[in-house]
């Protein structure tokens, strides 16, 4: 039964308009896991993106002069997109920029190697590489939505010219469930793509910046 609000509006789950902890669970949880897995941990396949870093390049896109751009200014750009904080955003383009293949990178970015953090997002630069803006941007096959706020326009996917989730790899964790994909060597997903169109097989395994160590 549903009893009127004093407003006008119908009150549900009872005559109180308490949500049972049952309830709570059914509907709330698994919307939050939903949102969690699809929006944080698990990449897109189009693209191999988590959304952070669809916003990152999109942001880094609409900012592209050829030149270098301070990364915290990149970091506040990207906020207009992506509402989940700048130090989620900077340490996601760090380790973007950590991967040689997107972000063309000037000053400290760290060493994966050794460990070494970046410097802070004042210090260091960034812009898009060749390479990205080559495969990664596609007008004619990218589907668009409005951001959070309504007031932009961003990328459902950026649909890729190259295997970029294989090449990146990616990892997350979620509700109930993690993502562990591992890198692959450039040249070889290169090699493996043109067997591929010539209707051969092709069988690649991964491999690591550091050489597995």
């Amino acid at each position: 039964m549903t009893e009127p609000h004093q407003n006008g509006q119908e009150k549900e789950n009872g005559s109180n308009g308490l949500v049972p902890l049952q309830g709570m669970y059914q509907d709330y949880f698994l919307d939050y896991a939903s949102y969690v897995i699809l929006e944080r941990a698990v990449p897109a396949i189009e693209d191999g993106l988590k959304p952070v870093q669809r916003r990152i390049l999109h942001a880094m896109r609409d900012m592209d002069d050829g030149r270098y751009h301070k990364v915290a200014n990149i970091i506040g750009q990207t906020m207009q997109f992506h509402p989940h904080g700048d130090a989620a955003i900077g340490d996601a383009l760090v380790n973007m920029g950590q991967k040689d293949l997107l972000i063309d990178t000037q000053g400290n970015w760290g060493n994966v190697l050794t460990g070494d953090s970046a410097a802070a997002s004042r210090y260091i630069e960034a812009r898009l590489s060749k390479f990205a803006l080559e495969v990664a941007f596609n007008p004619q096959t990218t589907e668009w939505q409005l951001s959070y706020d309504g007031r932009k326009r961003e990328p459902v996917t950026l649909p890729m010219k190259f295997p970029l989730l294989l090449a990146q790899g990616a990892e997350g964790i979620a509700v109930g469930l993690s993502t562990k994909i591992l890198p692959h060597n450039f040249i070889e997903l290169i090699e493996a793509s043109i067997a591929i169109l010539q209707g051969k097989r092709a069988t690649i395994y991964p491999d690591f910046l550091t050489g597995g160590l």
